[in-house]
């Protein structure tokens, strides 16, 4: 077969049989939610960074007698160590997120993954917030019934138990509430993601 008859048939050939995949659609729509994804995180981020800077200065504006700073900034040492890890790994990953490019689909699978990983440490974060607050209302209530002439101990035991059920029902909707926000946030971007992904594969 010379090269007119190659020619022939190339021309002969139906138009309508030749598939275009659509993977490259695929790849560009999955774009719009890591866009999304990238403006919730810049959005939040100098609000979580300021948001662990006011909470140095609670002692001062619950009105804390200065020898519970010790107590208080011992906590807080803590929590500035964890904020940075947490920041570290936040901040590792926008970048990941900025060198997408959207032209292969392993590249994909790793925001996906990524970003799985980034909402359990989102989480993870908000949990280890939890101590630190707990530390800074119970020196409050101390505080509170100091004032009062009055102590923990001389409290009957029905209010102690009904004391101890408020932390745990008030830490219980603390972390539904993180939970819920971490998929409000994030979640449904993920999800577009996925589904993307399951298209790809089918």
């Amino acid at each position: 077969m010379n090269f007119d008859q190659l020619k022939e048939q190339w021309n002969n050939e139906d138009g309508s049989s030749v598939y275009i995949p659509n993977t490259i659609e695929q790849l560009k729509k999955s774009k719009h939610p890591i866009e999304k994804i990238q403006k919730s995180m810049k959005a939040e981020f100098p609000m979580q960074v300021i948001a662990i800077i006011l909470i140095a200065f609670f002692p001062q504006q619950l009105d804390f007698p200065p020898s519970q700073y010790i107590i208080y900034y011992t906590s807080y040492a803590m929590l500035v160590v964890i904020s940075s890890y947490y920041f570290f790994g936040f901040y590792k990953f926008y970048k990941q997120t900025e060198l997408y490019s959207g032209n292969t689909k392993n590249s994909l699978w790793k925001i996906y993954h990524e970003l799985k990983l980034n909402m359990e440490r989102y989480q993870s974060f908000g949990f280890l917030l939890l101590p630190h607050f707990m530390i800074a209302l119970g020196l409050e209530f101390y505080n509170i019934f100091e004032k009062k002439g009055k102590s923990l101990g001389n409290f009957a035991d029905s209010y102690q138990q009904a004391l101890i059920m408020i932390v745990l029902i008030g830490t219980i909707a603390i972390v539904t509430g993180i939970v819920l926000w971490t998929k409000y946030i994030y979640g449904r971007n993920a999800k577009r993601l996925e589904n993307i992904l399951n298209e790809m594969e089918e």
